[in-house]
């Protein structure tokens, strides 16, 4: 039969040596606004003069670079326990900590390291699985609005991509994460966070965009597929916002005028787990581009529109923090 949307998807299994392929062994759930391209470099030799109009006649293979564009489909959203999947793109050899069933991840960015995970994905429909080795983030988002799911894309590179038959994966009925569980705080100190109150009937939505240090580098090695992945380039991001027209909002308005930082923190907080509940939090530094204030409104309330670029803390000594409560105890 042919392919189709309902017999498609996405899994992935985490490498113990990068480049050296493995079963997969958990689904993701993707949007069909998701892609996977072979990525093929190809020349056609069109500038070879043959004493005819038409020049080309073959073309040759320069090198393979594979991506997965992966979009969380919105009816699914995005799952406490994918969390730490993105979080190993941020320090490699990360790992839940605990005893019991509650399982604490955490990672911070922008500082003097990076490090990466690598994992196997396969990009399948009903008529043929694509095996991509090496795979690694070079980006993710995390978005979430007020009375929807919180979703999440993530843009994958891979090394090769072979033909293979779909690994057999159990599905997974992983806990969501409700948009309208994200509670907001502000403070003027990372330190402040953990005092401040929650910014209640503020927030309508965000979304959080961050580029990833690691990029693919090729190499005169014989092969045409990337040598290796390199933390070669800067962590830059950005967070933006719709809040209420509130004094809170027109506060980070002046902070904006005085280009002061703002640290911002969303966390949800889900079910009982364990001895615990399931949990997600993010944390940034950003300094604000113009806040455009009353930029909008919903029900005929104002609205301000906040685009903060993630910006480096010397006290914090980083830029951006992931943390995690969620059922797995190590990266699928």
């Amino acid at each position: 039969m042919p392919g189709v949307i309902p017999l498609s998807g996405l899994q992935l299994g985490v490498e113990a040596t990068a480049g050296t392929p493995v079963a997969t062994t958990r689904e993701l759930y993707p949007s069909p606004s998701g892609y996977f391209d072979p990525g093929l470099t190809i020349s056609r030799h069109d500038g070879a003069q043959r004493g005819t109009y038409a020049n080309i006649t073959h073309g040759t293979i320069l090198g393979y670079m594979p991506t997965v564009g992966y979009a969380s489909e919105a009816s699914h959203g995005m799952t406490f326990d994918e969390l730490p999947i993105i979080m190993s793109q941020l320090e490699s050899g990360l790992s839940g900590a605990g005893t019991g069933a509650d399982k604490t991840w955490s990672t911070t960015a922008g500082g003097t390291t990076a490090s990466f995970d690598t994992y196997t994905l396969n990009a399948f429909d009903a008529t043929q699985c694509y095996e991509v080795d090496y795979g690694f983030m070079t980006g993710f988002s995390i978005s979430g609005g007020s009375d929807d799911l919180t979703q999440c894309s993530m843009d994958w590179v891979g090394r090769t991509a072979s033909k293979v038959t779909v690994d057999a994966v159990a599905a997974n009925d992983a806990v969501k994460i409700p948009s309208g569980l994200w509670a907001m705080k502000y403070a003027t100190t990372q330190g402040g966070l953990a005092g401040a109150s929650a910014l209640d009937n503020t927030l309508r939505s965000w979304t959080l965009s961050v580029s990833l240090p690691q990029v693919p580098r090729f190499y005169a090695d014989g092969t045409l597929e990337f040598g290796q992945g390199v933390a070669s380039n800067n962590l830059s991001g950005t967070l933006e916002m719709t809040w209420d027209s509130t004094s809170d909002a027109v506060t980070q308005y002046d902070r904006f005028v005085a280009q002061s930082t703002s640290f911002i923190q969303l966390k949800a907080v889900g079910p009982s787990l364990g001895g615990g509940t399931y949990e997600a939090q993010i944390e940034v530094c950003v300094l604000w581009d113009p806040v455009t204030p009353m930029a909008s409104e919903s029900d005929g309330v104002m609205e301000y529109s906040l685009t903060g670029h993630l910006v480096y803390d010397s006290t914090w000594t980083a830029a951006l923090g992931l943390d995690a409560v969620c059922s797995i105890a190590s990266l699928p």
